[in-house]
């Protein structure tokens, strides 16, 4: 089932077989509707990890900015 602001879709297709979804995921599905009403997904595409700064950017355990200490 596939659910947005505008209502529910049954997702089929074979690409669906091998993944495992789970209520609350935040998915991108390619596909189209089918004349029986369904959603036949041709694709999925999960989001990943935002990319990672370089550079000594991490925070102290109180949030705050933290150069050069030492994280305990």
């Amino acid at each position: 089932m596939l659910e947005d602001e505008s209502g529910r879709i049954r997702l089929i297709g074979n690409v669906l077989e091998d993944t495992l979804l789970v209520t609350g995921v935040i998915v991108g599905v390619l596909g189209a509707e089918t004349s029986s009403g369904d959603f036949e997904a041709i694709d999925l595409c999960f989001p990943g990890m935002a990319p990672q700064t370089g550079g000594d950017d991490r925070m102290d355990t109180d949030g705050k900015a933290c150069g050069s200490c030492t994280l305990m």
